[in-house]
């Protein structure tokens, strides 16, 4: 993975975590602008909240949005450490976010690739990038916990 994406994915992974520790599913996800600086942060917080809106995709884009001072997000790159939904790719692709980068695929609820495909996505949001990039294991694992302790509970 190139450093810029690993420095990025390392604050989202941050995020999850912070899911984590309130026993929500660790997903975590960053917002950056063109220059380099994280302009929104978020974690998963429906159960937390009691809103299924809360996903870490849509607190970072609100975030974002609100200091940027505009819903349109041309310029700015989403890391995020598991593969959209179907919602948050909606989101992400009306607010015009440039680059989508994720790292775990899901094969329930993933939609840029576990359930549409690329030509899909492409006709959908024409100009949204999405890529997914290696995972080292780290949230891999991070979900495997999750799941594994949620069983025990």
């Amino acid at each position: 993975m190139v450093d810029i994406h690993l420095q990025y994915f390392q604050l989202a992974i941050r995020e999850a975590r912070k899911a984590l520790v309130k026993k929500e599913v660790p997903v975590g996800a960053v917002v950056v602008n063109t220059k380099g600086e994280v302009v929104g942060r978020g974690f998963n917080q429906t159960h937390t909240k009691k809103d299924g809106l809360m996903h870490a995709e849509l607190v970072a884009l609100r975030q974002a949005q609100k200091k940027i001072g505009d819903w349109r997000m041309d310029e700015v790159s989403m890391y995020v450490t598991l593969e959209p939904c179907l919602m948050c790719l909606g989101a992400l692709g009306n607010a015009r976010v440039k680059n989508v980068y994720y790292l775990l695929a899901d094969p329930l609820f993933g939609s840029v690739e576990s359930k549409m495909s690329r030509a899909q996505l492409k006709k959908l949001f024409p100009k949204l990038n999405c890529q997914r990039m290696k995972d080292d294991g780290t949230v891999a694992e991070l979900m495997k916990g999750f799941f594994r302790d949620l069983r025990k509970r």
